[in-house]
């Protein structure tokens, strides 16, 4: 039985031409077309295909950006990128779970790429294991930079993390206090979370973000809440949500 695809590109004449192609190969039967990638995303959601033959560089979202959201879908298609750009192409996917094909397309490339689909299909273990390996290929690898963005008197400063001591909700944004200064973070408390991770800091309260290595004392309060007290110039005190009692007890080992 062939394997179903779909051809995704946002230049009809290089559809055409790859569904001309596609159509030799009686183990591949085209299903679909699309010329963008949020046309694509609905096209996969409608038929499931097998396998997605995706243009990288289009208009809009991007092949790898449309692969990367395929893979939450309740049937994700095993994705093979078309590209002009050989350097990248070959380095980034030339890893056995998803392949590439290069424009112009030559039949010989192209047949060898059906045959490698072919043969995952036959096997259902190498056919989950396909998918898993696009998945982490795909998975977005940004370089994490230990800095916050500040402002002050309309200067921007670049905060190493253990530079802060708290961040406080403040007029629609936040305000991050170091040991005796004060500056203005302009994202959101939940941005500000995000941005800082989950391994020194953790929202207390929906006002409050710590630094849990400036943690210098804990003071029960009535009820089962607790205030932090930290090791700034202030000794600042800060309380604890009670919904957020039981983690931070766990994580600062406490019974």
């Amino acid at each position: 039985m062939p394997f179903t695809a779909i051809v995704v590109d946002d230049e009809p004449l290089a559809r055409d031409e790859l569904k001309f192609l596609l159509s030799a190969h009686p183990a591949c039967r085209v299903v679909g077309e699309a010329e963008n990638a949020a046309a694509a995303l609905d096209l996969a959601q409608k038929l499931s295909p097998d396998v997605a033959f995706m243009d990288i560089e289009m208009r809009g979202l991007s092949g790898l950006e449309a692969a990367r959201r395929m893979l939450s879908l309740p049937r994700p298609p095993l994705v093979v990128f078309a590209t002009a750009y050989n350097e990248y192409a070959v380095r980034a996917f030339e890893l056995g779970a998803v392949d590439y094909i290069l424009k112009p397309f030559e039949e010989k490339r192209l047949a060898k790429t059906i045959e490698r689909i072919n043969a995952m299909k036959e096997n259902v273990d190498d056919w989950a294991s396909a998918l898993g390996k696009v998945a982490l290929l795909l998975e977005e690898k940004k370089p994490r930079v230990q800095k916050l963005p500040v402002e002050k008197n309309g200067q921007i400063r670049l905060l190493d993390f253990n530079e802060v001591v708290y961040g406080r909700a403040w007029a629609g944004g936040a305000r991050i206090y170091t040991d005796g200064d004060a500056y203005e973070y302009t994202g959101t408390m939940a941005e500000l979370e995000e941005r800082l991770g989950k391994e020194s800091f953790l929202r207390v309260h929906k006002s409050y973000v710590v630094n849990l290595n400036r943690v210098e004392g804990i003071i029960p309060w009535f009820k089962g809440t607790y205030w932090l007290v930290m090791n700034d110039t202030q000794h600042t005190q800060i309380p604890v949500s009670k919904n957020q009692v039981k983690d931070l007890k766990a994580i600062l080992g406490l019974s």
